[in-house]
């Protein structure tokens, strides 16, 4: 299907767009892609309004609180906002739904759907929600509030971990499951839901920025890392900070630098605390760096970060082996998950530089195949082979 031609689409997240995580962010971009590409998108989100622009109308439900401890805007019952969907398919002709997120607005997106005979998609940003095993005994809460909000009674279980990350990975099943097509950024989630019997699952990546390649720095200077993310304890940020300490003690200081962007300054040498910054400052330090690093373990699905850097044509430096095979030769992956495995590889990259121009080189190439007409014209394309 050519994009001068789609129909509209209508893009669903239950989640904040004031809020940049992963999800938002891979979010606003799809829906900027779509537009660029000459696509009619409606965004249906709380706090919509932060997407405004040409070729992209927004809707953002009434809200009615805020669920703590998610930090998720409440929107009341998946029922009943079945006919602010409804009204909005309507009215704009939109051709198929395509949501983001796990809870009421998206399981209401596809109810309607299938009531009005037009496909639905659903990106799943993490199958792999982990939370600590103390908070276990509040599984049976969690599974009752989603089925509240869904109205979702039946379906698969997923199991294999506690009580708690079963029961948050169930969410995101009974709502793929509902789905025409479930769409996975990467290839080991996609092989996750699949498993677990999420049906139609299609492996789609995240769309990637223009690319914005600029040659590395060559006045030797000391290498140059970056780490950006939440300061939340899966993506391991003391795995990083650990790691340069190992590195300062064993080469000395000012061999390697790291820019930190996110969370709040800790005294560590040869760490720069950037707090919060906004994407064109995330784009700066990201020139300024030989590569980025990832040092989750476990939870990552396709990291933002990395798609980042690689149109900056950086490499990325993951801890995750799982994470080292879906990028293939635009990641270098540490021998072993710990601080001790990223200090080593580290060292190797300090002493030979000439190590990184391989994987920059995968980066550029796994970005240019992920760039906004390449995104749209495959998402166009899934949507149409619904029957």
């Amino acid at each position: 299907m050519s994009s001068e031609n789609a129909a509209p689409l209508l893009l669903v997240c239950d989640y904040s767009l004031r809020y940049l995580g992963g999800a938002q962010t891979a979010f606003m971009r799809q829906a900027q892609a779509l537009a660029g590409e000459g696509v009619q998108v409606i965004v249906l989100a709380p706090d919509a309004d932060a997407l405004a622009s040409e070729g992209i109308i927004t809707v953002s439900p009434p809200r009615r609180g805020t669920i703590p401890v998610l930090d998720l805007p409440l929107l009341g019952r998946a029922r009943d906002l079945e006919p602010l969907v409804a009204a909005t398919i309507r009215r704009h002709g939109v051709g198929a739904v395509v949501v983001h997120s796990e809870f009421a607005l998206a399981a209401a997106a596809i109810d309607v759907a299938r009531q009005l005979g037009i496909p639905s998609l659903h990106t799943v940003h993490t199958f792999f929600w982990r939370a600590p095993a103390a908070l276990a005994p509040f599984a049976p809460v969690v599974s009752r509030v989603h089925r509240g909000l869904t109205g979702i009674r039946s379906g698969g279980r997923s199991t294999g971990s506690h009580p708690l990350n079963n029961a948050l990975r169930t969410m995101t099943l009974r709502i793929a499951e509902r789905a025409d097509i479930v769409l996975s950024p990467s290839t080991h989630q996609a092989a996750a839901l699949r498993d677990a019997g999420a049906g139609r699952v299609e492996t789609f990546s995240n769309v990637a920025q223009p690319l914005q390649v600029t040659p590395p720095a060559s006045d030797g200077g000391p290498l140059r890392l970056l780490w950006v993310a939440r300061f939340a304890p899966e993506k391991r940020v003391d795995v990083a900070l650990d790691a340069i300490r190992l590195v300062a003690d064993r080469l000395g200081e000012g061999r390697v630098h790291l820019d930190v962007a996110g969370g709040t300054h800790r005294p560590v040498p040869g760490v720069t605390f950037h707090g919060s910054v906004p994407g064109e400052r995330v784009g700066e330090l990201m020139d300024a760096a030989d590569a980025a690093l990832i040092t989750s373990l476990g939870f990552d699905n396709q990291p933002m970060v990395a798609l980042e850097a690689f149109a900056h044509g950086r490499p990325v430096i993951v801890s995750d082996p799982v994470l080292a095979t879906e990028f293939e030769a635009a990641a270098l992956g540490t021998p072993t998950p710990d601080a001790e495995g990223l200090a080593d590889l580290i060292m190797r990259l300090e002493a030979d530089r000439s190590l990184l121009a391989e994987p920059r080189d995968a980066a550029v190439a796994y970005a240019s195949e992920r760039v906004a007409s390449a995104h749209v014209a495959r998402l166009l394309e899934l949507a149409a082979s619904v029957g």
